[in-house]
């Protein structure tokens, strides 16, 4: 039996340990306790407070001076108020939400925070800054974008989305092509809200820039605002090595609907990539002309079942000639264009979605 002196530490330590988790938990049920009152305060005071924010905002010009004397409590509830207000509202009462939100400190501080050795931080400001769209913070925010946290990026990139003018979201283009895909895609979205501000812009990026990925989402972005003036970029994109920019640049093509792709999407029906033959054919559903009909019935001889598929699709948006050339392709000795043209006349207007 061990003596009662060699257990005297372990209890100490037993002991130890359960003062540790008793002054824990004692600091966990505090914490929770402040919380709870901080929020019953802020129900309490929300009503009043919005009702100071309406009267100041609504005045012209505005008048901020019973906000400025309110206690740090209550100008913390002032400043959340502003901003869930500046979620929603636009024009001429969101430009006298930011001139509150100045007035009272707010953006100052922002500005200050979006420098802060905290990731966590820095990431919040910027995105205050964004719901506010306060002009001065664009050249902070133009930094940001540089930050070394992806989080931060992000959230400036949103911001001067928000903020910036067409001159600013200019310097977003670069972004296309960034190294954090996750900054890459915000920009893109921000690009595709924004970007006929800007057409001219995205046109040059795409020419010139050295990044693939970058031009990849440029091309993107021409088919979804349908940037007319691209086309004639457009036409020597889709000759590229690359078979991915040629697929997008297909895609995009078709996006804009210009009848003068009509003989390329013809060219692109041979080319050696099946995505590329296969976007060709959906886009001349699109023209239903019947100059495509020769080439869509050697089209439903491909050996990729999704080509063989949009060209009888196609076929069948060409008229009356089309569906007849479909039909005679049930005779075809070809079994994969006998299957595709029963397949398609048996679902009528039934089309799946290409992947």
């Amino acid at each position: 039996m061990a003596p009662v002196v060699a257990l005297e530490p372990l209890t100490n330590a037993v002991l130890g340990l359960a003062a540790a988790v008793l002054m824990l938990a004692g600091l966990l049920l505090l914490q929770r306790s402040v919380v709870l009152l901080a929020r019953a305060r802020t129900s309490r005071r929300e009503p009043i407070l919005s009702r100071l924010v309406y009267d100041a905002v609504q005045a012209s010009p505005i008048q901020p001076e019973r906000l400025t004397r309110l206690g740090r409590f209550d100008r913390e509830v002032v400043r959340s108020i502003l901003l869930g207000l500046a979620l929603d509202l636009r024009g001429e009462t969101a430009e006298a939400i930011s001139e509150l939100y100045q007035h009272l400190g707010f953006l100052k501080r922002d500005l200050a925070r979006i420098r802060s050795w905290r990731a966590t931080v820095r990431a919040g400001a910027a995105a205050d800054l964004g719901l506010i769209r306060a002009p001065q913070a664009v050249p902070a925010l133009m930094t940001a974008v540089d930050d070394g946290d992806v989080r931060v990026r992000q959230a400036a990139v949103w911001a001067l989305g928000q903020t910036g003018s067409p001159a600013t979201l200019k310097g977003l283009l670069r972004l296309l092509g960034d190294r954090d895909l996750i900054v890459a895609h915000r920009a893109q979205e921000i690009l595709a809200e924004r970007g006929r501000e800007l057409a001219d812009g995205i046109l040059a990026f795409a020419e010139n820039t050295s990044s693939r990925s970058g031009r990849l989402a440029a091309i993107q972005l021409i088919g979804w605002l349908r940037i007319t003036t691209g086309a004639h970029l457009l036409r020597t994109l889709i000759g590229d090595l690359d078979p991915e920019i040629r697929v997008k640049s297909v895609k995009a093509a078709a996006a804009i609907g210009d009848p003068g792709f009509l003989e390329v999407f013809h060219s692109c029906l041979e080319d050696s990539s099946w995505p590329v033959r296969c976007q060709a054919a959906k886009g001349l559903s699109l023209f239903g002309s019947r100059e495509s009909i020769p080439r869509l019935s050697r089209a439903l001889r491909d050996q990729h079942w999704w080509v063989r598929f949009y060209a009888a699709t196609a076929l069948a948006e060409a008229g009356p000639a089309g569906e007849a050339a479909l039909s005679s392709a049930l005779a075809d000795t070809n079994a994969n264009v006998r299957d595709m043209a029963r397949y398609l006349l048996g679902r009528g207007q039934a089309v799946p979605v290409l992947p």
